[in-house]
Protein backbone atom coordinates (compact mmCIF):
# COMPACT_ATOMS: atom_id res chain seq x y z
CA UNK A 1 0.00 0.00 0.00
CA UNK A 2 1.40 3.07 -0.98
CA UNK A 3 1.74 5.81 1.58
CA UNK A 4 1.31 9.34 1.08
CA UNK A 5 3.98 11.47 2.26
CA UNK A 6 3.54 14.26 5.46
CA UNK A 7 3.79 17.86 4.24
CA UNK A 8 7.27 18.79 5.08
CA UNK A 9 7.73 21.33 7.82
CA UNK A 10 9.44 24.33 6.50
CA UNK A 11 11.71 25.71 8.74
CA UNK A 12 11.58 29.10 9.99
CA UNK A 13 14.79 31.33 10.29
CA UNK A 14 14.16 33.79 13.07
CA UNK A 15 14.90 37.52 12.34
CA UNK A 16 16.55 37.58 15.31
CA UNK A 17 19.07 35.15 14.65
CA UNK A 18 22.32 36.97 13.81
CA UNK A 19 23.61 34.34 10.85
CA UNK A 20 19.78 34.70 9.61
CA UNK A 21 19.97 38.76 9.92
CA UNK A 22 23.19 40.24 8.35
CA UNK A 23 21.68 43.70 8.18
CA UNK A 24 21.32 43.50 12.01
CA UNK A 25 25.07 42.96 12.85
CA UNK A 26 26.03 45.91 10.72
CA UNK A 27 28.14 48.64 12.55
CA UNK A 28 24.99 51.24 14.30
CA UNK A 29 26.46 53.94 11.47
CA UNK A 30 25.88 52.17 8.09
CA UNK A 31 22.48 51.08 9.57
CA UNK A 32 21.12 54.45 9.96
CA UNK A 33 22.29 55.16 6.44
CA UNK A 34 20.71 52.22 4.82
CA UNK A 35 17.75 53.44 6.34
CA UNK A 36 17.87 56.94 5.79
CA UNK A 37 16.80 56.22 2.13
CA UNK A 38 13.60 55.60 3.91
CA UNK A 39 10.65 57.83 5.38
CA UNK A 40 10.91 58.41 9.36
CA UNK A 41 7.41 56.54 9.50
CA UNK A 42 8.69 53.81 8.08
CA UNK A 43 11.63 53.73 10.13
CA UNK A 44 9.16 53.58 13.11
CA UNK A 45 6.92 50.78 12.03
CA UNK A 46 10.26 49.02 10.99
CA UNK A 47 10.93 48.98 14.87
CA UNK A 48 8.03 45.97 15.20
CA UNK A 49 9.95 43.90 12.48
CA UNK A 50 13.05 42.98 14.84
CA UNK A 51 14.29 43.16 18.75
CA UNK A 52 17.43 45.07 17.44
CA UNK A 53 15.32 47.51 15.25
CA UNK A 54 13.11 48.41 18.40
CA UNK A 55 14.73 51.63 19.06
CA UNK A 56 16.42 52.21 16.04
CA UNK A 57 14.16 54.87 15.11
CA UNK A 58 15.08 56.79 18.60
CA UNK A 59 18.66 57.32 17.65
CA UNK A 60 18.19 57.86 13.59
CA UNK A 61 20.25 61.19 12.56
CA UNK A 62 18.23 60.91 9.35
CA UNK A 63 14.21 62.46 9.50
CA UNK A 64 12.09 62.47 6.70
CA UNK A 65 8.43 63.58 6.96
CA UNK A 66 6.32 63.60 4.33
CA UNK A 67 2.86 63.85 4.77
CA UNK A 68 1.46 62.37 1.77
CA UNK A 69 3.26 58.79 2.36
CA UNK A 70 2.25 59.03 6.00
CA UNK A 71 -1.26 57.53 5.46
CA UNK A 72 -3.05 56.26 2.32
CA UNK A 73 -5.83 58.65 1.30
CA UNK A 74 -5.93 60.53 4.11
CA UNK A 75 -8.34 63.02 2.70
CA UNK A 76 -10.81 60.13 2.15
CA UNK A 77 -10.98 59.42 6.15
CA UNK A 78 -10.33 63.02 7.39
CA UNK A 79 -10.79 66.63 6.90
CA UNK A 80 -7.47 68.65 5.79
CA UNK A 81 -7.42 70.61 9.00
CA UNK A 82 -7.27 67.34 10.87
CA UNK A 83 -4.58 65.39 8.83
CA UNK A 84 -2.60 68.38 9.36
CA UNK A 85 -3.02 68.24 13.04
CA UNK A 86 -1.98 64.62 13.20
CA UNK A 87 1.04 65.17 10.78
CA UNK A 88 1.91 67.44 13.69
CA UNK A 89 1.49 65.22 15.96
CA UNK A 90 3.44 62.45 14.56
CA UNK A 91 6.46 65.23 14.08
CA UNK A 92 6.03 65.86 17.72
CA UNK A 93 6.15 62.80 18.65
CA UNK A 94 9.60 61.58 16.92
CA UNK A 95 11.46 65.05 18.21
CA UNK A 96 10.08 64.72 21.84
CA UNK A 97 10.71 60.93 22.05
CA UNK A 98 14.38 60.79 20.19
CA UNK A 99 17.80 60.88 21.82
CA UNK A 100 18.02 64.37 21.87
CA UNK A 101 22.08 64.34 22.28
CA UNK A 102 21.84 62.69 18.47
CA UNK A 103 23.14 65.41 15.96
CA UNK A 104 20.84 65.30 12.97
CA UNK A 105 22.26 64.83 9.72
CA UNK A 106 19.30 65.84 7.66
CA UNK A 107 15.99 66.95 8.58
CA UNK A 108 13.47 66.82 5.44
CA UNK A 109 9.57 68.34 5.73
CA UNK A 110 7.08 68.17 2.88
CA UNK A 111 3.76 69.48 4.00
CA UNK A 112 0.99 70.93 1.36
CA UNK A 113 -1.06 73.45 3.40
CA UNK A 114 0.76 74.40 6.23
CA UNK A 115 0.37 77.40 8.75
CA UNK A 116 2.71 78.04 11.03
CA UNK A 117 -0.24 80.50 13.62
CA UNK A 118 0.73 77.99 15.96
CA UNK A 119 4.61 78.62 16.05
CA UNK A 120 4.80 74.79 15.21
CA UNK A 121 7.77 75.20 12.27
CA UNK A 122 9.87 77.54 14.84
CA UNK A 123 9.71 74.92 17.49
CA UNK A 124 10.66 72.59 15.15
CA UNK A 125 13.71 74.30 13.59
CA UNK A 126 15.10 75.16 17.15
CA UNK A 127 15.02 71.73 18.09
CA UNK A 128 16.95 70.75 14.79
CA UNK A 129 19.27 73.65 15.36
CA UNK A 130 20.09 72.39 19.39
CA UNK A 131 20.71 69.02 17.51
CA UNK A 132 23.76 70.49 15.40
CA UNK A 133 21.30 69.75 12.10
CA UNK A 134 23.72 69.55 9.16
CA UNK A 135 21.33 69.76 6.23
CA UNK A 136 17.59 71.58 6.53
CA UNK A 137 15.01 70.68 3.55
CA UNK A 138 11.40 72.08 4.08
CA UNK A 139 9.17 71.99 1.35
CA UNK A 140 6.07 73.19 2.10
CA UNK A 141 2.81 75.59 1.00
CA UNK A 142 2.72 77.86 3.46
CA UNK A 143 -0.15 80.60 3.78
CA UNK A 144 1.82 82.85 6.65
CA UNK A 145 5.31 84.74 6.51
CA UNK A 146 7.73 82.32 7.37
CA UNK A 147 10.45 83.90 10.10
CA UNK A 148 13.61 81.87 10.54
CA UNK A 149 14.43 81.68 14.32
CA UNK A 150 17.77 82.69 15.56
CA UNK A 151 19.05 79.82 16.80
CA UNK A 152 18.92 78.50 13.12
CA UNK A 153 20.57 81.71 12.20
CA UNK A 154 23.57 81.62 14.25
CA UNK A 155 23.65 77.50 13.94
CA UNK A 156 27.21 76.27 13.46
CA UNK A 157 26.98 72.99 11.79
CA UNK A 158 24.05 73.84 9.24
CA UNK A 159 25.74 73.49 5.80
CA UNK A 160 22.92 72.78 3.40
CA UNK A 161 19.43 74.98 3.53
CA UNK A 162 16.53 74.10 0.98
CA UNK A 163 13.51 76.08 1.20
CA UNK A 164 10.96 75.53 -1.29
CA UNK A 165 6.72 76.76 -1.60
CA UNK A 166 5.72 74.57 -4.63
CA UNK A 167 3.38 76.44 -6.09
CA UNK A 168 2.36 78.98 -4.02
CA UNK A 169 4.68 82.15 -3.40
CA UNK A 170 5.84 82.46 0.06
CA UNK A 171 6.99 85.48 2.37
CA UNK A 172 10.55 84.37 3.88
CA UNK A 173 11.87 86.61 6.30
CA UNK A 174 15.84 86.86 5.96
CA UNK A 175 17.57 87.68 8.97
CA UNK A 176 19.18 90.96 9.27
CA UNK A 177 22.35 90.03 10.70
CA UNK A 178 25.52 87.51 10.11
CA UNK A 179 24.56 84.31 10.61
CA UNK A 180 25.01 80.75 8.89
CA UNK A 181 28.83 80.72 9.15
CA UNK A 182 29.16 77.17 7.89
CA UNK A 183 26.37 77.02 5.22
CA UNK A 184 27.76 76.03 1.93
CA UNK A 185 24.34 75.32 -0.61
CA UNK A 186 21.44 77.45 -0.20
CA UNK A 187 18.52 76.42 -2.42
CA UNK A 188 15.23 78.87 -2.78
CA UNK A 189 12.18 78.23 -4.86
CA UNK A 190 8.77 79.76 -4.75
CA UNK A 191 10.01 82.98 -2.45
CA UNK A 192 9.01 85.98 -2.53
CA UNK A 193 11.15 89.11 -1.13
CA UNK A 194 10.13 92.25 -0.70
CA UNK A 195 13.39 94.27 -1.02
CA UNK A 196 16.34 92.16 -3.45
CA UNK A 197 18.97 93.43 -1.41
CA UNK A 198 17.63 91.13 1.40
CA UNK A 199 18.83 88.28 -1.02
CA UNK A 200 22.37 89.78 -1.60
CA UNK A 201 22.92 90.83 1.96
CA UNK A 202 22.16 87.11 3.15
CA UNK A 203 24.84 85.95 0.41
CA UNK A 204 27.22 87.89 1.17
CA UNK A 205 26.97 87.48 4.92
CA UNK A 206 27.78 83.54 4.57
CA UNK A 207 31.65 83.48 4.48
CA UNK A 208 31.48 80.02 2.90
CA UNK A 209 28.85 79.76 0.47
CA UNK A 210 29.80 77.74 -2.50
CA UNK A 211 26.08 76.77 -4.35
CA UNK A 212 23.04 79.12 -4.91
CA UNK A 213 19.84 78.31 -6.34
CA UNK A 214 17.56 80.37 -6.69
CA UNK A 215 14.45 79.32 -8.93
CA UNK A 216 11.04 81.42 -9.69
CA UNK A 217 11.13 84.06 -6.82
CA UNK A 218 9.92 87.45 -7.27
CA UNK A 219 11.40 90.62 -5.87
CA UNK A 220 8.31 92.92 -6.00
CA UNK A 221 9.54 96.78 -7.16
CA UNK A 222 13.21 96.42 -6.61
CA UNK A 223 15.43 97.65 -8.85
CA UNK A 224 18.75 95.68 -8.75
CA UNK A 225 19.50 91.96 -7.81
CA UNK A 226 23.17 92.13 -6.89
CA UNK A 227 25.01 88.93 -5.57
CA UNK A 228 28.46 89.48 -4.40
CA UNK A 229 30.65 86.63 -2.95
CA UNK A 230 34.66 85.69 -2.92
CA UNK A 231 33.33 82.28 -2.23
CA UNK A 232 30.93 81.11 -4.27
CA UNK A 233 31.33 78.96 -6.99
CA UNK A 234 27.79 77.82 -8.61
CA UNK A 235 25.04 80.05 -9.11
CA UNK A 236 21.46 79.26 -10.60
CA UNK A 237 19.10 82.05 -11.22
CA UNK A 238 16.08 80.59 -13.14
CA UNK A 239 13.10 82.59 -13.20
CA UNK A 240 11.92 81.86 -16.81
CA UNK A 241 8.81 80.14 -15.42
CA UNK A 242 6.32 81.91 -13.40
CA UNK A 243 3.72 79.89 -11.84
CA UNK A 244 1.68 83.20 -11.34
CA UNK A 245 1.46 85.27 -14.61
CA UNK A 246 0.85 88.42 -12.34
CA UNK A 247 4.35 88.18 -10.81
CA UNK A 248 7.32 90.17 -13.01
CA UNK A 249 10.45 87.83 -10.78
CA UNK A 250 13.33 90.02 -12.40
CA UNK A 251 11.38 92.44 -14.78
CA UNK A 252 12.85 95.93 -15.10
CA UNK A 253 15.82 94.64 -12.39
CA UNK A 254 19.23 95.32 -13.10
CA UNK A 255 21.42 92.28 -12.47
CA UNK A 256 25.13 92.45 -10.65
CA UNK A 257 27.18 89.43 -10.52
CA UNK A 258 30.37 89.91 -9.09
CA UNK A 259 32.14 86.42 -7.72
CA UNK A 260 35.53 86.14 -8.38
CA UNK A 261 35.65 82.25 -7.09
CA UNK A 262 32.41 81.51 -9.65
CA UNK A 263 32.99 78.19 -11.65
CA UNK A 264 29.59 77.45 -13.23
CA UNK A 265 26.57 80.16 -14.02
CA UNK A 266 23.10 79.44 -15.03
CA UNK A 267 20.71 82.24 -16.02
CA UNK A 268 17.25 81.98 -17.18
CA UNK A 269 15.27 84.31 -17.55
CA UNK A 270 12.08 86.06 -19.31
CA UNK A 271 11.73 88.67 -17.44
CA UNK A 272 14.68 91.39 -17.59
CA UNK A 273 17.85 92.09 -20.07
CA UNK A 274 19.66 94.38 -17.69
CA UNK A 275 23.22 92.74 -17.07
CA UNK A 276 26.78 93.65 -15.13
CA UNK A 277 29.62 91.03 -14.42
CA UNK A 278 32.47 91.56 -12.81
CA UNK A 279 35.72 89.38 -11.59
CA UNK A 280 34.33 86.36 -13.57
CA UNK A 281 37.76 85.05 -14.37
CA UNK A 282 37.34 81.50 -12.38
CA UNK A 283 34.19 80.80 -15.03
CA UNK A 284 34.53 77.85 -16.40
CA UNK A 285 31.00 76.82 -17.39
CA UNK A 286 27.94 79.56 -18.53
CA UNK A 287 24.12 79.13 -19.17
CA UNK A 288 22.41 81.85 -20.56
CA UNK A 289 18.97 81.55 -21.68
CA UNK A 290 17.18 85.06 -22.42
CA UNK A 291 13.89 85.22 -23.77
CA UNK A 292 13.76 88.75 -25.52
CA UNK A 293 10.28 90.79 -25.68
CA UNK A 294 9.48 94.10 -27.86
CA UNK A 295 7.77 95.36 -24.75
CA UNK A 296 10.44 94.59 -22.44
CA UNK A 297 13.12 96.77 -24.80
CA UNK A 298 14.25 98.18 -27.87
CA UNK A 299 16.28 95.71 -30.58
CA UNK A 300 20.13 98.34 -29.62
CA UNK A 301 18.99 98.05 -25.95
CA UNK A 302 18.86 93.99 -26.35
CA UNK A 303 22.09 93.70 -28.48
CA UNK A 304 24.21 96.56 -25.89
CA UNK A 305 22.85 93.62 -23.13
CA UNK A 306 24.09 90.77 -25.16
CA UNK A 307 27.73 92.52 -25.77
CA UNK A 308 27.68 92.82 -21.80
CA UNK A 309 26.84 89.32 -21.08
CA UNK A 310 29.10 87.94 -23.35
CA UNK A 311 32.39 90.10 -22.78
CA UNK A 312 31.70 88.84 -19.29
CA UNK A 313 31.22 85.24 -20.24
CA UNK A 314 34.85 85.51 -22.62
CA UNK A 315 36.75 83.01 -20.75
CA UNK A 316 34.47 80.21 -19.97
CA UNK A 317 35.24 76.90 -21.42
CA UNK A 318 31.14 75.38 -21.91
CA UNK A 319 29.31 77.56 -22.73
CA UNK A 320 25.10 77.21 -23.59
CA UNK A 321 23.42 80.28 -25.31
CA UNK A 322 19.47 81.17 -26.59
CA UNK A 323 18.26 81.41 -30.07
CA UNK A 324 17.89 85.30 -28.61
CA UNK A 325 21.06 85.36 -28.61
CA UNK A 326 21.82 84.63 -32.64
CA UNK A 327 19.20 86.95 -33.44
CA UNK A 328 21.18 90.13 -31.90
CA UNK A 329 24.42 88.53 -32.29
CA UNK A 330 24.49 89.98 -35.96
CA UNK A 331 24.00 93.49 -34.64
CA UNK A 332 27.01 93.16 -32.71
CA UNK A 333 29.11 91.53 -35.35
CA UNK A 334 27.83 94.58 -37.79
CA UNK A 335 29.44 96.87 -35.72
CA UNK A 336 33.21 95.48 -34.54
CA UNK A 337 34.31 98.65 -33.71
CA UNK A 338 31.73 97.90 -30.25
CA UNK A 339 32.31 94.34 -29.37
CA UNK A 340 35.73 92.96 -29.63
CA UNK A 341 35.02 89.99 -27.38
CA UNK A 342 36.60 86.47 -28.34
CA UNK A 343 36.35 82.82 -27.00
CA UNK A 344 39.91 81.59 -26.93
CA UNK A 345 39.53 78.63 -24.24
CA UNK A 346 36.19 77.67 -25.33
CA UNK A 347 35.64 73.84 -25.62
CA UNK A 348 32.24 73.24 -25.85
CA UNK A 349 29.05 75.29 -27.32
CA UNK A 350 25.73 74.31 -27.49
CA UNK A 351 23.12 76.25 -28.92
CA UNK A 352 19.18 76.68 -29.54
CA UNK A 353 18.36 77.36 -33.10
CA UNK A 354 15.32 78.90 -34.78
CA UNK A 355 15.16 76.16 -37.43
CA UNK A 356 12.23 78.03 -39.69
CA UNK A 357 12.79 81.73 -38.40
CA UNK A 358 14.82 84.43 -39.70
CA UNK A 359 18.62 83.07 -40.96
CA UNK A 360 20.28 81.68 -37.67
CA UNK A 361 23.15 80.16 -39.72
CA UNK A 362 25.10 83.44 -40.37
CA UNK A 363 25.00 84.86 -36.71
CA UNK A 364 25.93 80.93 -35.27
CA UNK A 365 28.93 80.84 -38.04
CA UNK A 366 30.23 83.96 -36.70
CA UNK A 367 29.96 82.30 -33.45
CA UNK A 368 32.16 79.95 -34.51
CA UNK A 369 34.65 82.29 -35.88
CA UNK A 370 34.38 84.04 -32.42
CA UNK A 371 36.00 80.56 -30.78
CA UNK A 372 38.67 79.76 -32.46
CA UNK A 373 39.89 76.21 -30.17
CA UNK A 374 35.88 75.08 -30.28
CA UNK A 375 35.81 70.79 -30.03
CA UNK A 376 32.44 70.13 -29.98
CA UNK A 377 29.12 71.78 -30.89
CA UNK A 378 25.42 70.86 -29.58
CA UNK A 379 22.40 72.75 -31.73
CA UNK A 380 18.94 72.15 -30.62
CA UNK A 381 16.96 72.53 -33.07
CA UNK A 382 14.27 74.34 -32.19
CA UNK A 383 10.42 74.94 -34.07
CA UNK A 384 8.76 77.96 -35.38
CA UNK A 385 5.75 78.29 -37.63
CA UNK A 386 7.49 80.95 -39.36
CA UNK A 387 9.07 79.60 -42.44
CA UNK A 388 12.38 80.79 -44.30
CA UNK A 389 14.67 79.52 -46.26
CA UNK A 390 18.47 79.35 -45.53
CA UNK A 391 21.22 79.14 -48.04
CA UNK A 392 25.24 79.62 -46.81
CA UNK A 393 26.83 81.49 -49.86
CA UNK A 394 30.02 78.95 -50.64
CA UNK A 395 32.64 81.67 -49.90
CA UNK A 396 32.03 82.01 -46.33
CA UNK A 397 34.37 81.20 -44.03
CA UNK A 398 34.39 79.49 -40.97
CA UNK A 399 36.97 78.48 -38.51
CA UNK A 400 36.33 75.18 -37.11
CA UNK A 401 39.66 74.00 -37.30
CA UNK A 402 39.54 72.22 -33.77
CA UNK A 403 36.23 71.17 -33.96
CA UNK A 404 35.94 67.20 -33.49
CA UNK A 405 32.23 66.25 -32.67
CA UNK A 406 28.73 68.19 -33.57
CA UNK A 407 25.62 67.38 -32.26
CA UNK A 408 21.90 68.24 -33.61
CA UNK A 409 19.01 67.46 -31.07
CA UNK A 410 15.26 67.48 -32.42
CA UNK A 411 16.60 66.88 -36.02
CA UNK A 412 13.57 66.90 -38.65
CA UNK A 413 15.50 66.60 -41.81
CA UNK A 414 14.07 69.98 -43.17
CA UNK A 415 15.62 71.59 -45.65
CA UNK A 416 17.21 74.06 -43.21
CA UNK A 417 18.78 71.61 -41.22
CA UNK A 418 20.15 69.46 -44.21
CA UNK A 419 21.49 73.20 -45.52
CA UNK A 420 23.33 73.30 -42.20
CA UNK A 421 24.49 69.62 -42.19
CA UNK A 422 26.00 70.43 -45.22
CA UNK A 423 27.56 73.35 -44.59
CA UNK A 424 29.77 71.54 -41.16
CA UNK A 425 30.83 68.59 -43.13
CA UNK A 426 31.99 71.03 -45.55
CA UNK A 427 33.62 73.27 -43.23
CA UNK A 428 34.39 70.51 -40.46
CA UNK A 429 38.20 69.36 -41.28
CA UNK A 430 39.42 67.43 -38.58
CA UNK A 431 35.80 66.44 -37.43
CA UNK A 432 35.66 63.13 -36.03
CA UNK A 433 31.80 62.63 -35.00
CA UNK A 434 28.43 63.54 -36.33
CA UNK A 435 25.51 62.78 -34.41
CA UNK A 436 21.25 63.19 -34.80
CA UNK A 437 18.99 62.61 -32.61
CA UNK A 438 15.55 62.77 -34.59
CA UNK A 439 12.68 64.89 -33.75
CA UNK A 440 9.84 62.74 -32.73
CA UNK A 441 7.70 61.27 -35.42
CA UNK A 442 10.32 62.56 -38.29
CA UNK A 443 9.45 60.60 -41.69
CA UNK A 444 11.16 59.13 -44.18
CA UNK A 445 14.82 58.89 -41.72
CA UNK A 446 17.14 56.23 -44.15
CA UNK A 447 15.97 58.82 -47.28
CA UNK A 448 17.29 61.48 -44.77
CA UNK A 449 20.20 59.48 -43.94
CA UNK A 450 21.16 58.31 -47.67
CA UNK A 451 21.29 62.11 -48.24
CA UNK A 452 23.42 63.32 -45.80
CA UNK A 453 25.69 60.59 -46.66
CA UNK A 454 26.22 62.08 -49.75
CA UNK A 455 27.52 65.39 -48.86
CA UNK A 456 30.64 66.17 -49.35
CA UNK A 457 33.35 66.47 -46.23
CA UNK A 458 36.42 68.03 -45.60
CA UNK A 459 37.04 65.20 -43.11
CA UNK A 460 38.24 61.95 -44.22
CA UNK A 461 37.01 60.09 -40.94
CA UNK A 462 33.95 61.22 -39.81
CA UNK A 463 31.27 58.78 -38.29
CA UNK A 464 27.79 59.12 -38.42
CA UNK A 465 25.57 57.86 -35.20
CA UNK A 466 21.79 58.53 -35.37
CA UNK A 467 19.13 58.03 -32.18
CA UNK A 468 15.57 58.08 -31.70
CA UNK A 469 13.96 60.67 -29.64
CA UNK A 470 15.63 62.84 -27.19
CA UNK A 471 12.19 62.45 -25.23
CA UNK A 472 12.26 58.92 -24.94
CA UNK A 473 15.81 57.18 -23.67
CA UNK A 474 18.01 57.56 -26.00
CA UNK A 475 19.44 54.89 -27.50
CA UNK A 476 21.94 54.36 -30.68
CA UNK A 477 19.88 53.57 -33.63
CA UNK A 478 21.99 53.51 -36.33
CA UNK A 479 26.07 53.60 -37.34
CA UNK A 480 27.11 54.30 -40.66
Amino acid sequence: MAVTPKNPKIPVTSIDDDEGDRLSSLPEPIIHYIFSFLETIDVTRASAVSRKWRNLWVSMPYLKFDIHTIWSKPLERWSIHTVIDKFKDFVNWVLMCQNGSIDIEKFRLRCLNFSDDDHTLQRWLSVVARRNVRQLDLELISHTPIQLPQCLVTCQSLVSLKLNFEDKHCVVKLPMYPGFSSLKSLDLKMIEFSDSNLLGNFISSCPVIENVNVEFCIFGDSKSLEISSTSLKNLIVDSSDMRDPNCDGLANCEVKIACPSLVAFKFLTSSTWKFSFQDLNSLKDASVDIYFHPEHGTAEEYHCAMIKILEGLHNVQLLTLSSGFLRFLDLAVAKPEGFSTSFYNLKSLSVRVLVHWYNQVEPLINLLNLSPNLEALTILIDWVEWSECWEIPEEVTCSANHLKSVHLLDFGGSENELELVRFLLKKGQVLEKLSITWLRGTEYRRKIIREIKRFPTSSSHVAFSFFVSRKNTPHLLFRL
